[in-house]
């Protein structure tokens, strides 16, 4: 399943009303989606987690999906 898929189903999961952003560049991600509450980013074999365009988090392209999932239930305390 492509991470974009995986976000939007766990994002059907959380009974809060915020915006995620699912960018495909980790360079240029951030700062186009900093309108976002929280946000994930692809890049070669690693990503990112970003909160309000500020990346919060670099982790392997394995362990980016779980990450992000863990930095959302932790940021609305889930």
């Amino acid at each position: 399943m492509r991470l974009a898929n995986k976000v939007e189903a766990f994002a059907e999961t959380i009974p809060h009303n915020i915006k995620i952003a699912v960018m495909g560049c980790a360079v240029n991600g951030p700062g186009e989606a900093r309108e976002a509450d929280i946000g994930i980013a692809g890049g070669k074999n690693e990503g990112i987690i970003f909160k309000k365009g500020t990346i919060v988090k670099k982790v392997k392209e394995d362990e980016l999906f779980f990450a992000f999932c863990t930095e959302l239930k932790e940021m609305l305390d889930f």
